[in-house]
């Protein structure tokens, strides 16, 4: 089948590559400015389409006519897109004979917009969901689902976990989209879930992830989860002063009853700085301090007095 390639990030370069080498014909390849913690940007995919042999396009407006026309030219059957930034019109899908297949790494239809993983850690989710389902014209995250999968989230399932399954699984749930259109084998799950059920994701910036150790140890851990690498992590001020970055830490019973304030070091377990919180506390097991050239150093840092206060 004729495949047009629609994406930004490793997911989707993967994707292309996985499909080219199952013998599709990709038609094209589009992508736009990756964000920061892309792991493959323009260089990356005009490559591909070099290897490819397809037209290469960068930042097109899929809703301009001429885009349009010239996207009809190449004639693909359909396409498949990972993190386009833009919402797509009904000129641009209609080009498709299968219209375009996209990944989304959320729980349709309940889970909707963007960074919906980090969303569903913050919430408490048992699962993360990975859809691939048909763009509607002028929809976000809407249409029929052709597949889906979901990842159990642990109290140890950090967002780099998250997104390592993503990048086996959604090349390979579109390997089977694609060959399931092509045979008529498979059939759109066209039910609609009450609107008023469904979570309206919105973006995420660095700052969000500044802890706010007055709340619960395990909304605090799931801040550090859901933050963590390849984001900026979640962060505090040592004394309100030095930047102290947490990639990794964990609930810690703490021995009895026990009166602090939020954001004190409590003790240092294995040499690891224990936290007071609004309730209960967190270990901190892999951190960075500005100044410091290693985590054993900041977690010294951190720890070295009971009266140093995380704020």
């Amino acid at each position: 089948m004729r495949v047009a390639l629609l994406g930004r990030s490793q997911l989707a370069l993967r994707s292309g590559e996985a499909l080219l080498s199952a013998g599709h014909e990709i038609a094209l390849v589009a992508t736009a400015k990756p964000a920061e913690y892309y792991k493959a940007g323009p260089d990356e995919f005009r490559a591909f389409a070099g290897t490819a042999g397809a037209p290469f396009w960068f930042s097109p407006a899929l809703r301009h006519p001429d885009v349009v026309a010239r996207l009809a030219a190449v004639e693909p059957e359909v396409a498949v897109s990972v993190n386009w930034p833009t919402i797509i019109g009904r000129e641009a899908i209609a080009v498709f004979r299968h219209g375009i297949l996209n990944a989304h790494a959320g729980d349709l239809p309940r889970y909707r917009g963007n960074a919906c993983p980090n969303w569903a850690i913050l919430n408490g989710e048992e699962t993360i969901g990975l859809c691939i389902h048909q763009m509607e014209p002028d929809e976000v995250d809407s249409g029929p689902v052709l597949l889906r999968d979901r990842l159990r989230l642990e109290p140890t399932t950090y967002i780099g976990d998250v997104l390592e399954w993503l990048e086996r699984r959604i090349p390979e749930l579109f390997l089977c989209a694609v060959a399931g259109l092509e045979t008529g084998q498979l059939v759109p799950d066209r039910s609609r879930m009450d609107p008023a059920a469904s979570l309206r994701c919105y973006p995420r910036r660095p700052e969000d992830a500044r802890i706010d150790w007055r709340h619960p140890a395990v909304l605090v851990h799931r801040l550090v989860r859901a933050s963590s690498r390849p984001f900026a992590g979640a962060f505090s001020f040592l004394e309100g002063e030095r930047r102290v970055t947490i990639w990794r830490a964990e609930i810690y019973p703490h021995p009895g009853a026990f009166l602090a304030v939020p954001g004190q070091v409590l003790m240092r377990a294995d040499g690891d700085p224990v936290i007071a919180c609004g309730d209960g506390c967190l270990r901190l097991t892999e951190m960075a301090v500005d100044g410091a050239d290693s985590d054993g150093a900041a977690r010294q840092i951190v720890g070295a007095s009971l009266r140093q206060r995380l704020v």
